[in-house]
C-alpha cells in the first residue's frame, strides 16, 4: 500500500471474526456481507454465501426463509427505512425487517404490494429503492414506493425504459448509482445521468457520456467526492469524466491499465470492490487470478492517475466498510477483519522494486 507519508509500506493482513461457520456448510464461502445499524444504535452483520443467509460475525446463524430455494452467490445488499434488501437476478428478492429481527420473502412481507422485482442491480436513494437488469430486461429502470421498498404497485411506484435515450445505441444497464443528487445509470457502453430524481416520474436527463460504461456491477463505488467504476478502458472515476467529458479522458488505473484489463478479460468469477476512508484506498478483486489491485486515493499524480499496487496472496470474496471504518472479508471460512500482519496467523511477503537512483553526484555508492 502507500501509506499516509507517501511512502511504499506492506498492506495489513486479515484476522477470521468468524470461529463458528458450522451453519455454512459446503460452497465458496461468504460472497456478500453488509452491517446494518439499528435505531438503537447497535448492528447486526448480514451477510450470504453458499447458497443461505446469514446473521452474525462470530458465529453465523442461517436465516434462509424457509421453502427460499437460492441457486446463485450474487447478493446485491441496500438499505432503506429500517429494512435491508437483498436482490439477485431470478431470484425473489428477500427483506430483513428492524421490527420483526428476521429476513423472509418480500411477498411475505406485511406491507407488500405488486410483483417483487427479480432484479440483479438496486439502489437506494432519493427515498426509494431503484433496481434493473433482470433475466430478460436490462433497459428499464423499476422504483418503488417512498419509503417502502415492498411496495412496487401504486403509489409513487414506476419505471422509465432507456431503450431510446442510450447514445451509443442499444445498450445495457449494468450498475446504478447517486452522485452529487444525480441518478447515474451505468450501461456497459455509455452512462445516463438523469437530474429530478426525487420525483423520479418526472426526472430529465443531465447528460450522456458515449462509449464508457461498467463492466462490473460490484467495482461501483462512491467515495463521497466521487464515484469510482470499472469500464473497458480501466478503472475510471465519474467526477473526472463529467469535468473532462470534451478532453481526452484520463482513468486512475493508467499506469497497470494493461495489466488489470488482462485480468478482467480472463475472470470467470464476480469482481468485487471496496472503498475505505481510513486506509484511503479503493480495492478491486479478480478471484480467478487471485489478484487484488489496491488504488491510493489521497491524491492523483501528474498524469491523472492513482498510485497502485497489487496484492497476490490474499483472495477475499467479498468487501464491506462497516461502521467502525473497519473493512470486512469474506472468505471460505467466515467473515474476517483487515488488520494485523499476518493472513489468518501466517506470514506473506512484501516486494518492490525500484528504478536505479544516481543521487545527482557520480562518487555517491548507488542502489
Amino acid at each position: 500500500v502507500i501509506d499516509s507519508y507517501g511512502r511504499i509500506g506492506t498492506r495489513k493482513g486479515y484476522v477470521y471474526t468468524t470461529t463458528n461457520s458450522t451453519a455454512m456448510g459446503a460452497g465458496d464461502g461468504i460472497t456478500a456481507i453488509y452491517e446494518y445499524t439499528k435505531s438503537d444504535n447497535t448492528q447486526v452483520t448480514l451477510s450470504a454465501g453458499t447458497g443461505k443467509i446469514f446473521t452474525g460475525t462470530t458465529t453465523l446463524v442461517d436465516v434462509t426463509p424457509g421453502s427460499y430455494t437460492i441457486t446463485a452467490n450474487n447478493w446485491k445488499l441496500v438499505e432503506l427505512n429500517e429494512h435491508v434488501y437483498f436482490f439477485q437476478r431470478s431470484h425473489e428478492p428477500l427483506v430483513y425487517a428492524q421490527s420483526t429481527g428476521t429476513v423472509q420473502k418480500m411477498s411475505a412481507h406485511a406491507g407488500s404490494s405488486g410483483t417483487p422485482p427479480q432484479a440483479n442491480e438496486a439502489l437506494a436513494a432519493f427515498g426509494k429503492l431503484f433496481v434493473a437488469d433482470f433475466a430478460a430486461d436490462k433497459h428499464t429502470v423499476y422504483w418503488s414506493d417512498t419509503l417502502d421498498g415492498v411496495k412496487w404497485s401504486g403509489g409513487a411506484t414506476g419505471s422509465i425504459d432507456l431503450d431510446t435515450v442510450w447514445p451509443a445505441g442499444h445498450d445495457e444497464i449494468v450498475a446504478l448509482a447517486e452522485h452529487n443528487n444525480f441518478l447515474v445509470i451505468f450501461g456497459r457502453r455509455s452512462v445516463l445521468i438523469y437530474q429530478g430524481a426525487d420525483t423520479p416520474a418526472s426526472m430529465e436527463i443531465y447528460d450522456t457520456i458515449k462509449g464508457i460504461g461498467c463492466i462490473a456491477r460490484d467495482s461501483v463505488q462512491n467515495t463521497g467526492s466521487d464515484v469510482i467504476f470499472l469500464s473497458e478502458r480501466g478503472v475510471l472515476s465519474l467526477a473526472r469524466l463529467i469535468q473532462e467529458k470534451s478532453s481526452p479522458i484520463r482513468d486512475i488505473s493508467k499506469n497497470v491499465r494493461d495489466d488489470l484489463m488482462g485480468l478482467a478479460a480472463r475472470e470467470t468469477g464476480i469482481i468485487k470492490s471496496a472503498y475505505n476512508s481510513q486506509e484511503a484506498f479503493y480495492l478491486i478483486s479478480f478471484p480467478y487470478s487471485a489478484t487484488v489491485y489496491c488504488f491510493d486515493m489521497r491524491g492523483m499524480i501528474e498524469d491523472g492517475s492513482a498510485r497502485a499496487t497489487a496484492w497476490d496472496s490474499i483472495e477475499p470474496l467479498c468487501f464491506h466498510t462497516n461502521r467502525a471504518g473497519t473493512l470486512l472479508m469474506g472468505h471460505p471460512a467466515g467473515i474476517s477483519s483487515y488488520t494485523g500482519y499476518e493472513d489468518n496467523g501466517a506470514s506473506y511477503e512484501f516486494q518492490y522494486f525500484t528504478n536505479p537512483m544516481a543521487f545527482g553526484n557520480a562518487t555517491t555508492l548507488k542502489f
